[in-house]
């Protein structure tokens, strides 16, 4: 028996990329599988919702879930089995030491060459790398999910509130407020608020039951969504930044990403910049904004393809905004046709991967 470590932690990680990997097993079911026992372990990330190991156990994959707190002590022991271990989000050097510690096969799926990715047996990734060790297999969150799942005669808005407690309190009470505002003009549209799987219950139902008395006779439905598949024939959405503005827009939804920098304390930073506080952190945040003019991920790929509202603004910016576009309706199929043109792949990244781990452990095992 081949125990099987995936390493990954927020997320991002674990629904644009671990679950494609996960949905390919359990959709194709390949007989050297059976000869595999999956186990993930969680490690510690500022992006965290607190909710990982909840979601990953729901999928009724895994042999063994090591909790974020539990990830030094891995160091401490060694494998009797062969053991591959497949860096899915965390630190890559960490990552790798495991590995080597445990004499297993290392492998990592990445978006962009560090340093430490040459030191793995393999690394996958979704952009041609200069590695001698990598394999380009494209973007995993592209896996699975429907081509197009627009519809310009559509009545419906999707919303999304983020994965992490803060998030929701923003956006909840902006999202009614702006259903409330959008619906005087447009009585015909219908909006759907999507929660991610990650956000913890009680917060969800805390903050909910407190807008009941404004929300009560709007029409917002509210739908967890554990699979971006099950989104179909939307007009427009609107989000912030982070994995589903990338999903949206291979689906081809038009989308306006907005992230409001009112209170940069509640917005966590990558690396050292998630220390740092007061003001010196609102001089990261806009150093990074001046040399990144676009947080959405679809904009760093077609910069400009997607809106984003992003900054200390107001309210009516963004009714402003959102009024116009649905107006004129061209706008909204301008973006569709654009993410038409940019957005496509007709392979899957998870059959690749799993087919070269596949040929792997046949020269090793």
């Amino acid at each position: 028996m081949t125990k099987f470590y995936f390493i990954a932690n927020g997320p991002g990680e674990i629904s644009g990329w671990l679950y494609p990997l996960v949905q390919w097993i359990k959709i194709f079911n390949p007989p050297w599988a059976e000869d595999m026992e999956f186990c993930l372990i969680l490690n510690k990330c500022q992006f965290a919702s607190g909710q990982e190991e909840k979601v990953v156990k729901s999928w009724n994959f895994f042999k063994e879930i090591v909790p974020p707190d539990d990830y030094w002590e891995k160091f401490k022991s060694k494998p009797n089995e062969e053991t591959i271990v497949f860096h899915i989000g965390g630190d890559l050097f960490f990552n790798l030491l495991l590995a080597k510690r445990w004499n297993g096969i290392s492998l990592a799926y990445v978006e962009k060459e560090f340093w430490a990715e040459r030191f793995y047996r393999r690394v996958y990734s979704n952009k041609p790398l200069k590695l001698s060790n990598s394999l380009c297999v494209g973007d995993l969150r592209f896996d699975f999910l429907p081509e197009n799942s627009f519809s310009i005669d559509s009545k419906k808005i999707a919303l999304f509130p983020g994965s992490r407690a803060y998030g929701l309190r923003f956006y909840l009470p902006f999202y009614v407020a702006l259903v409330r505002e959008i619906t005087k003009s447009f009585p015909d549209l219908s909006f759907t608020i999507f929660f991610s799987p990650f956000l913890d219950p009680n917060e969800k139902n805390n903050i909910l039951s407190k807008l009941e008395p404004i929300r009560r006779d709007l029409p917002i439905e509210m739908k967890e969504l554990n699979d971006m598949s099950e989104i179909k024939d939307y007009l427009f959405a609107i989000t912030l930044p982070g994995t589903n503005t990338l999903q949206l827009s291979y689906m081809k939804i038009p989308i306006l990403v907005i992230l409001p920098l009112h209170r940069p304390e509640f917005l966590p930073l990558e690396g050292l910049g998630n220390l740092v506080k007061g003001r010196f952190r609102d001089y990261i945040i806009n150093l990074y904004l001046a040399k990144n003019p676009y947080l959405a991920l679809p904009n760093k790929i077609k910069p400009g393809i997607v809106p984003e509202i992003v900054g200390k603004f107001k309210f009516e910016d963004v009714l402003k905004y959102f009024r116009s576009l649905l107006e004129n309706r061209d706008e909204i199929e301008n973006i569709h046709k654009n993410l038409l043109l940019s957005f496509n792949k007709d392979y899957l990244s998870s059959q690749l991967i799993w087919e070269d781990i596949n040929e792997i452990l046949k020269e090793v095992i």
